[in-house]
């Protein structure tokens, strides 16, 4: 086969997954914003990104529809951070249920995925989401859905998602591919399908997915609701 008959991944003669922007229509989601020790935060990221905020915001998603990678299910941590003054937020811990979005998260933008059970309930008057590896609860959220809100709650940094690839060299000596990658994707909630109320979270401690370094001090609100999301490919903001 010649280079320009390669499908767009491997394998070239089977590729698993199509160009991004990617879309996800009607998928449910539940947030818990929380404050922790800035020094936590610290812990966590790559040079040459600095911590912005003590903000953390805990994501567990379900994923029904979607267009070129299927149904599954995504938990997420996110921090607040910058680079040459431009804000934006950071994964250090990412899972997912299903080998598809692990592949192409980690293949075009680097994102921090794993392997996991994933969990999202309604519980008498509780939505209940859980993240479950290796026999640990690496994460558990509670949120009491109350009141209607809006997006505009969550403080989300205004320029997108930073992360971080980086691919191990196949040959000994030579250097690994490692990049910083912005990229502005966006979550819309539906009208009228947005609700806040009280929250908890908690990590279960594990050294094999230590989400229990970002510790919550102070629970600040939590969210559940149903909505849409767009990843279109990023920029390239620093090779190392």
């Amino acid at each position: 086969m010649k280079v320009d008959e390669w499908g767009y991944t491997n394998p070239v003669v089977s590729y698993l997954y199509g160009k991004p922007p990617l879309v996800w229509k009607d998928m449910r989601v539940q947030l818990v914003v929380y404050e922790t020790d800035i020094e936590n935060v610290r812990r966590v990221i790559p040079e040459p990104l600095e911590a912005r905020t003590n903000i953390v915001i805990a994501w567990i998603s379900e994923f029904e529809l979607g267009t070129t990678q299927g149904g599954f299910k995504e938990a997420a941590i996110y921090v607040q951070v910058e680079h040459d003054g431009v804000q934006g937020d950071y994964e250090p811990f990412l899972y997912v249920n299903s080998h598809l979005p692990l592949t192409g998260g980690r293949e075009i933008w680097g994102y921090q995925k794993k392997m996991a059970e994933i969990g999202l309930h309604h519980e008498y008057e509780a939505i209940r989401g859980q993240v479950d590896r290796l026999g640990h609860q690496i994460m558990k959220m509670l949120v009491v859905p109350e009141d209607q809100t809006t997006m505009d709650e969550v403080p989300w940094s205004e320029n997108g998602v930073y992360s971080l690839k980086y691919i191990p060299a196949a040959e000994e000596g030579e250097p690994p591919l490692r990049q910083l990658i912005l990229t502005p994707g966006e979550f819309t909630a539906q009208e009228g399908k947005l609700f806040g109320g009280r929250a908890s979270i908690t990590y279960e401690r594990s050294e094999i997915d230590p989400t229990y370094l970002l510790e919550p001090k102070r629970i600040i609100k939590g969210f559940f609701g149903q909505g849409d999301l767009y990843l279109p490919l990023g920029k390239i903001v620093h090779r190392y």
